[in-house]
Order: structure tokens, then sequence, then C-alpha cells
């Protein structure tokens, strides 16, 4: 199951990134091109969902993970550790820096692999948290002007 979460988050990362990234790679099928418009309109919408509310969303789930992890809780932090990959994909759409977004996503992807071993490690799930801690407060600056 953990597999399959992980391979569906790969597929939206690069359906995201191929939304944004260049049009030459899709190839001008007609099907594909009716495909492409709705991928165009979805893109679209994304640019216009305010990423500031995501971005406190990621915070908070953030913050739910270290707590659990101080607590030594950290199986109770996979709900919040999955839900940073989903609010990731969401966001990752906002930004004009995509070697920003790929670090971001590797390290919530990290931190979602961490929590989801059957015996996560305390002090790795630490050091990414403070990673896409750090990376969160320097998202602002790699968005794209809306």
């Amino acid at each position: 199951m953990h597999k399959l979460f992980i391979a569906v988050c790969v597929v939206s990362l690069l359906l995201i990134a191929g939304c944004s990234g260049q049009k030459s790679q899709t190839p001008p099928a007609p099907p594909a091109q009716q495909q492409g418009g709705g991928q165009q309109a979805q893109h679209n919408m994304a640019n216009m969902e305010d990423p500031n509310p995501i971005m406190a969303q990621m915070n908070q789930a953030l913050d739910n993970v270290a707590a659990k992890s101080q607590a030594n809780k950290l199986t109770e932090a996979r709900p919040s550790a999955g839900n940073l990959v989903t609010l990731n994909n969401r966001l990752s759409s906002h930004f004009s820096d995509t070697g920003f977004r790929d670090r971001l996503s590797q390290a919530i992807t990290a931190l979602n692999s961490e929590v989801n071993k059957p015996s996560p490690d305390k002090a790795a799930v630490d050091k990414q948290v403070e990673t896409i801690r750090g990376l969160i407060k320097e998202a602002p600056s790699k968005m794209m002007p809306h």
C-alpha cells in the first residue's frame, strides 16, 4: 500500500511538472490535445488557488509531525505526513523555481517514507522536519507572480 501511495505521488508530480514544463513533451495526437486542454485548465485553476492557505496547512501538518515525534508517537504522525505530500502536490504548480520545488518534494517524500517505516527513526524525522521548515520559509520567494 505504501509503495502504491509513493507511486501515485510520483505520477502526480510528473503530471504537475508536465503541466508547468515544456509543452513539446506532449505528443500532438488528437486525444492528447483534448486532454491537454483539460490539463491546461486544471493548471490555470491551480494557479488561481491562493498558495498561502496551503502553506499554512503544511506548517500545521509539519507541527503535528514534530509534536508526535517529541511524544515518541511517530506512528500517529502518518496521517499528517501523508497530508504534507497531498498539500505539496497542490502547492508545487505555484513554484517558478523547479529546483526548489524538487528539493521540497524530495524532503517531504523522505519524511513520509521515514514516518511510515515499521520503526521510524526519530532523529531522521526531526532532521527532515527542520529541513522542510526551512524550505517552507523560503517558499514565498520561489512562487510565480500572480
